[in-house]
């Protein structure tokens, strides 16, 4: 199943915790182009990589889905 992300949310958590594309990557242990598509806007993304984001923000996963 595929979600929208909210991504002025992620975008604002990642601005609050200093992240770039890279770190979040990094922390939320993606590719960085998966999380480049995400932060663009480029479609929707599976559960698995929301969750895993989610938690490399410390933010709940209701909170940034659509």
């Amino acid at each position: 199943m595929n979600y929208k992300p909210n991504t002025e949310l992620i975008k604002l958590r990642m601005l609050k915790k200093g992240y770039s594309i890279t770190k979040l990557a990094k922390e939320s242990n993606l590719g960085k182009s998966t999380v480049s598509r995400l932060i663009n806007k480029m479609g929707t993304s599976r559960v698995e990589t929301i969750y895993k984001i989610a938690k490399a923000l410390d933010i709940e996963v209701k909170d940034i889905t659509l």
